[in-house]
């Protein structure tokens, strides 16, 4: 099946966009803007030594100026930018991270057209709860985006959330057309006050086999992820499974796995310790000797509803058949939202 045109996308966007002014009296409209900035100082060393390239250093990881419209009841849209800056960097990186029109159908149910969060990573990322730290697995591992271009949508019935996207597979920072869409699926459960089980998936080519590069397999994750967030602590545990993620347009196939547990817990409303652990096979057929070891611990304080401030340590193992790397980075990181 041949994905949708650019030209016809932005056709819809507008048809959409039709209804949305024609209603406008339902509900006055409303404009919100805000904004969220990640910043990090610190020192990275790799097997003990300290270079010029890698010592005390800032990194402006994320600034996100988000544009909210409320229509009316039924109809919003949402336009983020997305800038980042890291170390020894040239030139400073900016996206259009999200920008959609969305139409509600009650609490929880809505349908979004244009490039909006997909159902997996914008989940994990609120159950772990510390992403200006550092992403979760799926965003560390770069086993998936966290937006697309395409149509989304999620229906919650009972303690049961369904949500799906049908996607370019290209991601918002290269936006692209394959051959075909790319499909993501999430399903939760909510068993209990603060307990969630999820279960997901992605199928497609990721947008690699555009023009005159033939597809040769086809990517696939699975995703499995139970979590608990209470008033006081977070706790949770995910897995993925994948096929062919890097070898969609190379002869040879190759699977990937990796796993993450988690955990916070907030000593009084200003102070709370978090921690997590994770490890990655990116290899599993081709090199099975490629793993990555990762473990971050910190001390967080929020002083107020603006800032949220984090001392942390981190360490990375990383081994391949031919060598072995370990490195270590520790500062201080800082979320600033308004």
């Amino acid at each position: 099946m041949q994905f949708v045109s650019r030209n016809a996308l932005a056709a819809a966007l507008a048809a959409l966009c039709l209804p949305a002014v024609a209603w406008a009296q339902d509900a006055a409209p409303a404009t919100k803007v805000s904004a969220q900035i990640f910043v990090n100082a610190s020192q990275l060393d790799r097997d003990g030594v300290v270079t010029d390239d890698e010592g005390l250093a800032l990194d402006l990881k994320r600034t996100f100026i988000t544009v909210d419209h409320r229509f009316n009841q039924h109809w919003t849209a949402q336009v983020t930018t997305d800038v980042q800056w890291l170390r020894n960097s040239d030139p400073t990186d900016v996206w259009l991270r999200h920008a959609y029109l969305q139409r509600s159908f009650g609490k929880g149910n809505w349908l979004r057209l244009g490039n909006a969060p997909l159902p997996w990573i914008q989940q994990e990322s609120a159950r772990d709860g510390y992403r200006y730290v550092d992403g979760a697995l799926i965003t560390r591992s770069k086993m998936g985006n966290a937006a697309d271009y395409g149509v989304h949508g999620q229906y919650t019935r009972g303690d049961f959330t369904y949500a799906a996207s049908v996607v370019t597979g290209g991601g918002y920072q290269k936006p692209r057309l394959g051959n075909r869409p790319d499909i993501e699926a999430r399903v939760g459960w909510v068993p209990a006050k603060g307990v969630e089980l999820a279960l997901g998936g992605y199928r497609g080519t990721r947008a690699l086999d555009a023009g005159d590069m033939p597809r040769q397999h086809t990517a696939q994750r699975w995703n499995a992820m139970a979590s608990w967030v209470g008033e006081r602590g977070r706790i949770g545990a995910q897995y993925f499974r994948a096929e062919d993620w890097t070898r969609v347009v190379k002869p040879g196939s190759d699977d990937q796995r990796g796993w993450s547990v988690w955990g916070s817990y907030q000593l009084s409303p200003q102070y709370a310790v978090f921690t997590r652990h994770e490890e990655t096979r990116m290899s599993l057929d081709i090199d099975p000797r490629t793993r990555e070891r990762y473990h971050m611990v910190g001390v967080e304080w929020k002083p107020n509803k603006h800032l949220r401030l984090a001392a942390v340590g981190k360490q990375l193992k990383q081994e391949t058949a031919t060598k072995s790397l370990e490195s270590h980075e520790a500062g201080l990181w800082a979320q600033i939202a308004f």
